[in-house]
């Protein structure tokens, strides 16, 4: 028997194909299919993970600023400082709501997550430093968090410009 030019004995299997057809392919070696992909750094899942609660928690005290909850009332001094808690609770709707997008975008790698991440962690911060007078230890600890959002965020920034880069 002759096979390709050289003759082979009937006991000699054949030798088989190693090239494969790129319609069965799986892509670890097409070029074009293959998509550089930049692992996500763990602070920025922190991160959006810390928007999630701190946005649900903002809704949760938005919804008790709406009924007049005696907790932020409690306090004599307060009732001049933040006098109409519907207000607030407006306020706080506003901040949940960005935190909880913001944190659904930074997961996906959104340029928008990122930037949006850094103005709730800052309004939150801000907002915060008023409930000092209310609840000091609450407010001292949804600061903290709100400073490791900024952080894990403003740390791995690089990697918001590189996901829109892919996405081109």
């Amino acid at each position: 028997m002759v096979e390709q030019g050289r003759e082979r004995t009937p006991e000699q299997p054949r030798e088989e194909r190693l090239t494969r057809s790129s319609t069965h392919d799986d892509g670890r070696t097409n070029a074009a299919v293959q998509t550089p992909t930049m692992r996500r750094p763990s602070l920025i899942t922190y991160a959006a993970i810390m928007m999630f609660a701190l946005g649900g928690f903002h809704v949760l005290i938005a919804i008790s600023e709406f009924a007049n909850s005696t907790w932020v009332l409690s306090r004599l001094d307060i009732q001049l400082f933040i006098p109409i808690l519907f207000i607030w609770g407006i306020v706080d709707l506003v901040i949940g709501s960005i935190a909880v997008y913001a944190g659904f975008s930074i997961l996906r790698g959104g340029a928008f997550g990122g930037t949006a991440g850094i103005v709730f962690a800052t309004l939150g911060i801000v907002r915060w430093l008023l409930y000092i007078p209310v609840a000091p230890v609450l407010a001292v600890v949804v600061i903290a968090l709100d400073m490791l959002v900024i952080y894990g965020l403003v740390r791995h920034y690089d990697y918001f410009q590189a996901s829109s880069l892919e996405g081109m």
